[in-house]
């Protein structure tokens, strides 16, 4: 039958009545609903049998049978007793006698469901105060039993004699316990405690980090993770290397109302190098990388990058960073809803093998403003850029620099499908060097003031033509830009701080300006133009090809050799993708001599291949360009796949080689992993073959185990 009614019941009836009373306004009613009810008068109790529901403050408890007695307050409930606590807990049971508002009690055969899916059971339990869980010779796993026998042992699993579950504090305490694996105990522990999964973050020690290197030796750090409050916390980390010495990583965080600071470093305590060899002493090293934001208005923020080192190799030597520029800024930035204003500071250190710390740069303001209008009803619009900044070295050309660059634009669609673009902006600028290097005259710096205006002027047309064939829809666009403005315009009296690497590629064919800063501008007149074709299905697949190029009116020095803008007529510059599926992804951009037709320059990126088994190519070939010859022609190759195994098991491999004049491997990588919803176990090995001051050909091995809710041992760093 269904319910045959729900009767609300006040915990603490048959008590004295004004203890009743006072329970009744303290305490909400209880939902009581079965399929049949019987009210026994002399006894004061209600039983219910069938589909029993008892609900109370989120608290549900069901049972086949349940037997609520007024003058005890005592619940009694028997046969598949399930409770659901308000924390999304859910408790199973055979048996169990709980006081009326489910909050104390006795429950036997007890087995828990924890949020995270983890499981817990004893042979019985006592439930205290609502929120505390004694539980006699219990068991807990997060693994999933065997589908095909639940009777076998999960993967791992902590036994003990005694287990609490205390809700306040979210912790799980184990006394007398044995971790098992397999079924087979592997470790006792007469105390351990670890937080239940409702827990965030908490206070405690993190996954070790444990590894071998050549160079290193036995690497073991222990870190320790502080929580101060919600909204602050820190890490700290001690390293110790046999062959190396020891060292101190640490961070610390706040978030702020307003904004967030992090303040990041490491101090160690380490081998002297001089020259690739050791000295024999040990002394000092560390780094700094730490950086704040803070909001001050809804459009006003400011902010701090602070990044430094003691020594050039020392962040890729510990393994802590690859970058080969460190950047250190103060800045105040405004966004409005057409506009852009920052003011900044920065700060640079090379860790490059030619970077002079002397020669690198101080900018001490750059400021800049950049604004638009909103179109007009015809669609046009005004822009103006203006940017001003100081740069100075202890050796080597100072430079303070005012710019402005205001343009008009039109955008026009017309009815054909033809699109035009038409713009006209002047450029003006105003310098002032010192010991800047004449490149007439290696003997002579030049100094003093000097300017310039540029104007310039760009008409663009594209008229893409699109055709449906059946699921796939086929473009070709014609595009052609011409740019008009005066020949030269880049003399030799204005430092060149911001445009010295110029990639020309397909990505900057079309721009009026192809240089990425502001001290060097693309003079004289020109015309662009290029093809686009490309296939695109209705289910997600395309593929596209573009192949452009440039002529010049005038040959003359504003490209310099390598670019391959240096002649009238510019190479070939081009860009393919092949993306048929979500398994196969190609991007080949290529540079094409235009006379020889010899490929200049390349960049594949190649990723293919199902969740099982997905492999990447990368393969770059840069040309080296008068400009920047300090960095020479670069050819690498580098590839790796990672192949899912099976349901847990992952294997992956990188490999990284340079080829071309300095032919060799530069790295070589390999991880074997195993991870389920209870375990993960992973073993990385890395092998590098790079030569530097501090830093050596090494081999290193780093793996990592990790238990749920348990914690870890082993590296600290992702595996995949």
């Amino acid at each position: 039958m269904l319910a045959l009614g729900a009767l609300l019941l006040a915990p603490g009836i048959g008590h004295a009545q004004q203890q009743g009373q006072t329970a009744q306004q303290e305490e909400p009613p209880v939902l009581f609903t079965a399929d049949q009810m019987e009210y026994d008068e002399t006894l004061m109790t209600v039983t219910a049998r069938g589909n029993v529901e008892l609900s109370q403050n989120d608290r549900v408890l069901r049972a086949d049978v349940v037997t609520y007695n007024q003058k005890t307050d005592i619940v009694t409930a028997t046969g598949n007793v399930v409770l659901v606590e308000p924390s999304g807990e859910v408790a199973f049971a055979d048996y169990a006698e709980l006081t009326g508002d489910l909050r104390d009690g006795f429950i036997d055969q007890l087995r828990v469901l924890l949020t995270d899916n983890s499981r817990l059971a004893a042979n019985s339990a006592r439930r205290i105060d609502g929120n505390r869980k004694e539980m006699e010779r219990a068991v807990y796993s997060p693994c999933d039993l065997c589908a095909k026998d639940p009777t076998r042992p999960p993967l791992w699993q902590m036994k003990a004699r005694r287990v609490v579950h205390d809700e306040e504090t979210k912790d799980l305490v184990y006394n007398d316990a044995v971790m098992e694996i397999a079924g087979f105990p592997v470790a006792y522990l007469p105390y351990f405690s670890h937080p239940d999964p409702t827990v965030d973050r908490r206070s405690g020690v993190l996954v070790p980090r444990i590894g071998y290197s050549d160079d290193l030796g036995a690497v073991l750090g222990v870190p320790y993770y502080y929580t101060f409050s919600p909204q602050n916390d820190m890490t700290v980390e001690p390293i110790y290397m046999s062959e190396e010495g020891g060292m101190l990583l640490g961070e610390y965080r706040h978030r702020f109302y307003f904004g967030e600071v992090t303040l990041a470093g490491s101090l160690g305590y380490l081998d002297e190098r001089e020259v690739g060899r050791e000295t024999g002493d040990q002394v000092a090293k560390g780094h700094i990388d730490s950086e704040g934001i803070f909001h001050l208005t809804d459009r006003w923020r400011a902010g701090f990058d602070v990044e430094r080192v003691s020594d050039r190799t020392y962040l890729k030597r510990y393994r802590l960073d690859s970058r080969d520029v460190l950047t250190s800024r103060v800045y105040a930035e405004r966004f409005a809803p057409m506009a852009y204003t920052s003011v900044a500071s920065y700060s640079f250190q090379g860790l490059r093998s030619f970077d002079v710390d002397e020669q690198m740069p101080l900018v001490a303001p750059y400021a800049q403003h950049r604004m638009r209008t909103a179109p007009d009803p015809n669609g046009s619009y005004f822009s103006l850029d203006a940017t001003a900044l100081s740069l100075t070295r202890e050796i080597g050309a100072d430079s303070r620099r005012v710019s402005f660059l205001s343009g008009w634009h039109l955008p026009y669609y017309a009815p054909s499908g033809e699109i035009y673009t038409l713009s006209a902006t002047v450029q003006t600028d105003l310098y002032s060097v010192d010991d800047l290097a004449d490149p007439t005259n290696p003997n002579r710096d030049l100094s003093g003031e000097t300017g310039r205006v540029f104007p310039q002027v760009s008409l663009g047309w594209r008229y893409p033509f699109v055709r449906d064939a059946g699921s796939v829809r086929q473009l070709v666009e014609p595009i052609v830009n011409f740019v008009a403005s005066p020949n030269g315009s880049n003399p030799d009296d204005i430092a060149n701080e911001d445009s010295q690497a110029l990639i020309f590629d397909a990505t900057n064919l079309f721009r009026s300006n192809r240089y990425s800063g502001t001290d060097r501008v693309s003079s004289g007149t020109r015309v662009d133009y290029g093809m686009n074709f490309g296939l695109y299905g209705d289910g997600g697949g395309h593929s596209s090809l573009f192949l452009g190029q440039s002529y010049r009116l005038r040959e003359d020095t504003t490209y310099d050799r390598g670019t391959g803008l240096e002649d009238n007529f510019s190479d070939y510059v081009g860009r393919l993708q092949i993306s048929p599926s979500r398994y196969f992804d190609l991007v080949y951009r290529f540079r094409l001599d235009h006379e020889a037709l010899d490929v200049t320059r390349n960049e594949l990126s190649l990723y293919g291949g199902p969740q099982r088994f997905r492999v990447n190519l990368n393969y770059v070939k840069l040309p080296e360009q008068a400009e920047t010859p300090e960095f020479g022609k670069r050819e690498e190759i580098s590839g790796g796949f990672v192949s899912q195994i099976d349901r847990n098991w992952r294997f992956g491999s990188r490999v990284v080689r340079e080829m071309g004049d300095d032919a060799g491997m530069r790295e070589v990588q390999a991880t074997l992993a195993y991870a389920d919803e209870c375990l993960l176990i992973g073993v990385s090995y890395r092998k590098t073959f790079t030569n530097d001051v501090g830093l050596e050909p090494d081999n290193s091995i780093f793996f990592r185990i990790e238990f749920k809710n348990l914690g870890a041992i082993g590296s600290n760093q992702s595996l995949f």
